[in-house]
């Protein structure tokens, strides 16, 4: 039905009903009856690597080829009264502070200037004073009543009418000249509708934004910089939203900032036990693919039954769902100790001290800390081909020194043919691991950011 709507509609651009039923059609999923469609490998069955196909011509309608050029227009106007000087530093806002503060420590540790503003307090006020309980609904709701002044040109938010920022945040923001926004989603949607256009913007993208509806709803033009995580997420997003980009816009590929590790207490080339756990982080989720995983352990068990499998992480029991259900019928089917499930783990060296292989089964990933973190202490990966990103290598772009797995047989003899010279591939893996604690990766975030403090040009 919403289909049949969005062909016979006549496009009135910020009609907020009729552009959120558009958007609609491309994220809605009939069989789920969830707006999963985009996360969702069977919406690009056919397509090969062209995924813009999924947007149903989205971006050749009237309303997105009037997108693409207002962005365009926003970004001109904003080029040209925007300041090239240096003012006090960089502020890094987002709800969540987890992939920020190795880079926030890297600062702090070079005397650099900068600001935080935890969005999570702008949430807690508006929420209290307007009564709202879905907030989830809530972000997506506003995000489409907010179209028409997101995309309006001459859009320019007044701090000083804000009654959710408080005055200290207000006066940081004004100092600050560059705003670092972690995820392109909520986070990207409240800096551009609630900071004034004079601030330069850089949105971190990581996964799951570019297959949800955020891009939609986002004027690019407010936007001067974007860094992801990975080159394969970068290459699905220009396939996917590329189009709506204008053109100057800074785009470069930085991998996230990681602690140092630390060493492990045990003598790891004489431990048999490690060699013969295989471990997983984060499986309860949807997309972590357990499914996989699990079949591949019960294949080797079966072969092998000294095999054990170590699980941390949200238990499946904690993320209600019918297949998590299933599965955990299935694992208590083994033999108790076999498959064991830590829930969250304070310090993840005892728990990699334990593990002699680590998978990643999922759909998509970005850079899948887990796996460079097993690495760096010696955990041997075993990663799948993530079907959602298989069309763009984006697994063997992630992690060169790996031999990717297409199928559950692969990973299964995959474990076993490392097992015979599992110390020198443990090894081997720790070493290339390296590459991920590149001392150079801070240094690229604030080239980065001056490039964009200076209006530069790709």
């Amino acid at each position: 039905m919403l289909t049949k709507y969005f062909q016979r509609s006549t496009v009135l651009l910020f009609s907020k009903s009729l552009y959120k039923a558009q958007v609609f059609t491309i994220i809605y999923n009939e069989i789920t009856e969830r707006n999963d469609k985009l996360h969702d490998i069977n919406t690009y069955s056919g397509y090969g690597s062209n995924y813009r196909l999924a947007l149903n011509g989205f971006d050749k309608s009237r309303t997105g080829r009037s997108i693409k050029k207002i962005a365009n227009k926003t970004f001109k106007k904003r080029k040209k009264q925007l300041d090239t000087g240096f003012c006090e530093g960089v502020l890094f806002a987002t709800r969540s502070w987890h992939f920020l503060e190795p880079l926030l420590q890297y600062y702090e540790t070079n005397n650099l200037k900068y600001y935080r503003y935890d969005v999570n307090a702008y949430d807690t006020k508006y929420f209290q004073q307007n009564k709202v309980n879905n907030k989830a609904k809530y972000h997506r709701e506003y995000s489409f009543s907010s179209m028409k002044k997101m995309f309006r040109v001459g859009f320019d938010p007044g701090l000083e009418s804000n009654i959710y920022l408080d005055s200290p945040s207000i006066k940081e923001i004004e100092k600050a000249d560059v705003i670092f926004v972690d995820w392109l989603n909520h986070n990207a949607f409240w800096a551009l509708d609630t900071l004034p256009t004079n601030k330069k913007i850089i949105i971190r993208v990581h996964s799951y934004e570019v297959f949800s509806f955020f891009p939609c709803v986002i004027n690019f033009g407010r936007v001067d910089g974007l860094i992801f995580i990975s080159h394969g997420i970068k290459e699905v997003f220009l396939e996917l939203w590329g189009w709506m980009l204008p053109k100057g816009i800074l785009i470069d590929v930085i991998d996230n900032i990681r602690l140092p590790r630390k060493e492990l207490t045990i003598d790891q080339s004489g431990n048999l036990n490690r060699s013969k756990t295989i471990g997983m982080m984060q499986y309860a989720q949807s997309v972590k693919g357990f499914r996989f995983a699990l079949n591949v352990f019960k294949k080797i068990y079966q072969i092998d039954n000294s095999y054990r499998f170590l699980l941390c992480g949200h238990k499946l029991s904690e993320i209600s769902s019918s297949e998590n259900e299933l599965l955990t019928k299935e694992i208590n089917d083994f033999p108790s100790g076999v498959i064991i499930e830590l829930g969250y783990i304070n310090d993840v060296r005892e728990y990699f001290e334990k593990v002699g292989f680590i998978l990643s089964t999922s759909e998509r990933e970005g850079s899948h800390e887990s796996i460079i973190q097993g690495m760096s202490y010696g955990c041997i990966p075993i990663i799948r081909n993530w079907p959602l990103l298989s069309p763009f290598n984006a697994a063997q772009k992630a992690f060169p020194m790996c031999n990717i797995i297409e199928s559950e047989d692969e990973a299964v003899k995959k474990i076993f043919t490392d097992n015979s010279a599992f110390c020198e591939l443990s090894e081997r893996y720790k070493t290339a691991s390296d590459v991920y604690f590149n001392s150079i990766i801070p240094e690229k975030y604030l080239a980065f950011i001056n490039k964009v403090k200076k209006n530069e040009k790709n």
